[in-house]
């Protein structure tokens, strides 16, 4: 589960490869991810479930604020029988 805790919408959104976003201002001449087409926005205070991520690197991004990025590192170890999830920051 992912929160907002910001004061404004923000998506929190699984991509391929970090592009732009869905609001072309704000793009800065990145190319639209092809997945922020469809996400799903997150209102301020608001929680999304993130399903089940396998084993390796994931790549979230705002669509709304495309050079908000993170890429999450699902490892095989357990603690307490879940997998760690472990951010790693992006610029």
């Amino acid at each position: 589960m992912v929160r907002n805790r910001g004061g404004r919408i923000h998506t929190f959104t699984e991509v391929a490869n970090f592009g732009g976003g869905k609001v072309p201002p704000l793009n800065k001449g990145l190319a639209t991810a092809p997945e922020c087409l469809v996400s799903t926005d997150i209102a301020a205070g608001g929680k999304a479930e993130v399903g089940t991520l396998a084993e390796g690197n994931h790549h979230f991004q705002c669509c709304i604020h495309p050079w908000m990025r993170a890429v999450i590192k699902v490892s095989g170890r357990t603690r307490g029988g879940r997998a760690q999830i472990r951010p790693r920051s992006c610029a």
